[in-house]
């Protein structure tokens, strides 16, 4: 496997991120369900991970407004 995709450079590089990051999932994602979202928040050392409620993997449809006021409370707006 090429190091740019194993595993352990993923996690270093995601470890090594200075950046806040926003994990948005949806509670019924079956793509990305939170709990694998969850795995990847605790790579980042200053992740913040969001379930929305009743969305599944497309979070911006099943509810737009609950989607635009989580990503514009973390980014700040």
């Amino acid at each position: 496997m090429p190091a740019s995709i194993s595993p352990e450079s993923t996690r270093a590089a995601l470890a090594s991120c200075e950046a806040p990051a926003l994990l948005l999932t949806g509670e019924f994602d079956l793509n990305s369900p939170p709990v694998a979202a969850a795995e990847i928040a605790e790579a980042f050392p200053d992740a913040r991970l969001v379930v929305q409620p009743g969305a599944g993997h497309c979070p911006w449809i099943d509810d737009a407004d609950r989607f635009v006021a989580t990503t514009a409370a973390f980014l700040g707006g």
